[in-house]
């Protein structure tokens, strides 16, 4: 573009000197073609007037020709200028493409290198998800063998199973009857198996079912009913009236006549005067406060309540609380109601009950479970041998 406006600007300084050229030759023609044929008049202002238009018309060309090669240089150093700036922007451009170049091609290696990590990586997952679908292949095999040559494999979980339910009756319920007989029937679940190599497990079972036979059982039925028994009783107790002590007997209030005894004289005086306004019994003892009318209720209805939370500690097992709430009971038959022979015979019961110990001493553990486990790792490891190698 800067080359086609230098191009132009030429040729408008050649086209501006060939037309002053061509004024300045028609001129000279001019001056020098003699006018027509007339008489040769002296010289005219007209010829000076010319000679003075041809010479601006030279120094106009001249002026012209010069402001139009200043114009070109001054033109063609701005031009060299926008080249040089041109040049030099092309080359940091190339730069920056030759960086950006190789910048992409390290990016791309980069990210061929994690692609190859990540391809194996994908292998080696692929081994891994091959070798798994193998293994499983080979445990869907070996159950299925499992299957097929132990058919009683369910009656072993069975036993194990209420095993384990004779445990939690035993030790969290404190009921060894129900404990007997969940054993008693593992023991003809395995029997019903008729396997050989159960028959460890059936000894230890067995062992069981006589050590909780030899123990002495309490009879919680039979003490329930004692206490129920004595709850409908505290129904019918009554409550003890005020017993006031004894009046003692009124003082002598006849005057000696003996002149010594004066003081006495006086205040038998002094007492029989008051006497006629005011009568003062006394009596020596302590007077105990009578229950409210309205309490009465309250105190049958907590007898009966410490009655029946030894009831709930009897079957749970609960000696000390037990013989707590016995005690209470006790005392309070005995301080706030008539000591009769029911009250007698509630609190004669009560305190035979104290005495009964009420929890049952049963064994810390049961043979049969070790057992059982153990008879589960033998049977896995004797129809599985495989098994344990296949990781």
């Amino acid at each position: 573009m800067t080359k086609n406006k230098q191009s132009d600007s030429q040729s408008k300084a050649t086209e501006l000197s060939d037309s002053s050229s061509a004024k300045e030759a028609t001129t000279t023609s001019a001056a020098a073609t003699p006018p027509p044929s007339k008489p040769t008049p002296a010289p005219a202002k007209g010829d000076k007037l010319a000679k003075i238009l041809a010479i601006v018309a030279i120094i106009l060309s001249i002026s012209i020709a010069a402001g139009l090669y200043w114009h070109g240089h001054q033109f063609r150093e701005h031009a060299d200028t926008q080249l040089q700036l041109l040049k030099t922007s092309l080359q940091a451009k190339e730069q920056n493409l030759l960086s950006a170049q190789t910048n992409s091609k390290s990016e791309l290696d980069k990210l061929a290198q994690t692609v190859a990590g990540q391809n194996q990586a994908m292998s080696a997952l692929q081994a891994q998800l091959e070798l798994t679908e193998q293994n499983r292949k080979t445990i869907e095999r070996q159950l299925a063998l499992l299957n097929i040559k132990d058919a009683n494999h369910w009656r072993l979980n069975e036993a194990n199973y209420l095993l384990q339910l004779a445990a939690y009756k035993l030790w969290l319920e404190q009921d060894p009857v129900t404990a007997i007989a969940l054993l008693t029937e593992a023991d003809n679940s395995i029997n019903n198996a008729d396997d050989p190599h159960l028959l460890p497990l059936r000894r230890a079972i067995n062992a069981d079912v006589q050590l909780l036979k030899s123990i002495p059982l309490v009879d919680k039925e039979g003490i329930a009913f004692r206490l129920e028994g004595i709850l409908q009783q505290a129904e019918s107790l009554q409550l003890a009236e005020i017993e006031l002590p004894e009046v003692v007997a009124a003082k002598d209030n006849q005057l000696s006549a003996d002149s010594a005894d004066w003081q006495d004289n006086l205040a038998k005086s002094w007492r029989k005067f008051s006497e006629n306004f005011v009568t003062v019994r006394r009596r020596d003892g302590q007077v105990e406060a009578l229950i409210e009318p309205q309490h009465a209720w309250y105190l049958k209805e907590n007898l009966k309540l410490q009655l029946q939370q030894a009831e709930q500690a009897l079957f749970r097992s609960q000696g000390e609380l037990f013989k707590a709430k016995l005690q209470r009971a006790e005392q309070w038959v005995g301080e706030f109601f008539i000591q009769n022979s029911q009250a007698q015979a509630m609190i004669e019961d009560l305190k035979q009950l104290q005495q009964l110990d009420i929890v049952d001493k049963l064994p810390e553990q049961l043979s049969s479970l070790g057992a059982a486990e153990q008879a589960i790792k033998e049977r896995q490891q004797r129809l599985l041998p495989s098994f344990e190698g296949v990781e």
